[in-house]
């Protein structure tokens, strides 16, 4: 991730944020005011990754709740000229390693079982199918549940 750090969000990025948002989850997209809502909740983290030099090219972002011993994924995307380059791992070691931090003994999410890249990712780190969320998406495509456990396990990417 050189020359690229996260950071809190702000209002000012919310437009690229969706955006981003609009392609990486064409069905079932976040809308603004499920952005804007993450500002107001204290155990919600909402980062985007921009570049280091001018902090104004924004290529991911990544949402994701820590209460008592478990973390939550709710939302991770990268652009679409940017995918490949290791941003998603980057944002989602950063996640688990907060989660860490915060004593969290998992980390939990849903993710569509069509999703591919996604579910390559989130295996390549360690997560494991926990179960299947039947008709979890508006569109009605289940969702696997998927936990890594962070206690007494190595993590692995």
């Amino acid at each position: 991730m050189e020359g690229f750090s996260l950071r809190p969000a702000a209002v000012d990025d919310l437009e690229t944020v969706l955006a981003i948002e609009k392609v990486a989850q064409p069905v079932g997209s976040w809308t603004r005011e499920s952005f804007v809502a993450e500002f107001d909740k204290p155990y919600s983290r909402f980062l985007v990754l921009t570049d280091d030099e001018t902090d104004s090219k924004l290529v991911g972002y990544l949402v994701y709740w820590v209460l008592f011993e478990e973390a939550s994924l709710q939302t991770i995307a990268v652009d679409l000229p940017s995918r490949g380059l290791g941003f998603a791992q980057a944002m989602l070691r950063h996640l688990v390693a907060d989660a860490v931090r915060q004593g969290a003994k998992r980390v939990n999410l849903e993710v569509r079982k069509s999703n591919a890249p996604a579910l390559h990712l989130y295996q390549k780190a360690g997560f494991t199918v926990s179960q299947v969320r039947k008709n979890f998406y508006s569109d009605g495509e289940d969702a696997y549940q998927m936990t890594l456990y962070l206690e007494g396990q190595p993590v692995v990417f």
